[in-house]
């Protein structure tokens, strides 16, 4: 969805993904080829795999009730083959989701490193948003890479897995320790808006992630990035929410929005560094994720997970 989305965007976007020998591979990489899209990274493991599925039950105010997935395919991509994709396209931004192995999130972390890029982490879901801690700790264990905060440039968790994450970060010992209650009270009462464990999490990974993008749903998203005076002070904003006209579903708003982030990254290198970090101040930041929920808006007013008439001046229009 995330390289759909984006591709759609205006980005162009090559997806690396494990796809099994059935009908849904067969659909998939045609609907792929259909919309031009890069396929030569696609990786068949065979030995049975079935290709990654999700089922979804929404009520009638297209609200997710429930969900069931199999994604285990993904776990079988392999750190070869990405080793193989970085070498041929040498991308300025990478994103990576939590669907896929410890072993292959750190490869793709150290690839980004060598390459320079710009490396975005959705999270996915509750259960895996931790691989990436995972991965970040076995690097610092067996890459003797130190400044681990430097490796993963965005992560785009909703609530419940920034919250996750942040109590992961404290148990493997990857920050120090959480902020003072005075710091998450000042920031509340300028942002009254904002859940005050939001602030905190976000306060929380701050040193290991400095910008982050947590999405809100109704309530839009909250941002935290450095300040561009002085990197170890924490900015952090709320963006307030688009309206639907209507709501079909919400499945696939999350990956729109990160898709649209991506898809602008992508298509203004200068909001990226040669080093492959972020170079904007915070307003750039809020402008981008501002856009990117244009995406996310159009993805609930459809039936599709993607909108199919996503396209670059959804982006462009003021």
């Amino acid at each position: 969805n995330i390289a759909r989305a984006a591709h759609l965007l205006g980005a162009n976007a090559v997806l690396l993904a494990a796809l099994g020998q059935d009908a849904h591979a067969t659909a998939v990489a045609a609907d792929l080829r259909r919309m031009d899209m890069d396929t030569r990274f696609l990786q068949y493991p065979g030995s049975g795999a079935r290709t990654a599925i999700y089922n979804a039950l929404h009520g009638p105010d297209g609200d997710l009730v429930a969900a069931v997935a199999d994604m285990h395919i993904n776990r079988l991509l392999s750190p070869h083959h990405i080793e193989e994709a970085f070498d041929s396209l040498r991308p300025r931004v990478v994103c990576v989701d939590a669907n896929v192995s410890t072993s292959a999130i750190a490869t793709t972390l150290m690839q980004a490193r060598e390459s320079r890029a710009c490396v975005v982490f959705e999270p996915t879901s509750v259960p895996k948003c931790t691989n990436l801690l995972s991965a970040l700790l076995f690097i610092k264990r067996s890459h003797a890479v130190v400044d681990t905060s430097s490796l993963v440039h965005i992560i785009t968790p909703n609530s419940l897995e920034l919250q996750r994450m942040s109590e992961a970060a404290l148990e493997l010992a990857l920050v120090e320790g959480v902020p003072t209650a005075a710091a998450v009270s000042g920031i509340a009462e300028f942002h009254y808006s904002l859940d005050a464990s939001v602030i905190r999490n976000l306060l929380t990974l701050f040193p290991l992630f400095p910008t982050v993008v947590v999405k809100l749903g109704e309530q839009g998203a909250a941002v935290i990035s450095p300040s561009p005076r002085n990197a170890t002070r924490p900015i952090i904003r709320h963006i307030q929410p688009l309206k639907p006209s209507l709501v079909e579903n919400s499945s696939g708003a999350g990956d729109s929005l990160v898709g649209a982030i991506l898809a602008q990254l992508h298509m203004r290198p200068e909001l990226v560094s040669p080093d492959g970090s972020l170079a904007l101040a915070p307003q750039e930041l809020e402008t981008i994720v501002s856009r990117a929920q244009r995406a996310a808006i159009m993805a609930i007013e459809s039936m599709h997970t993607v909108n199919d008439r996503l396209n670059p001046d959804v982006l462009n229009k003021d």
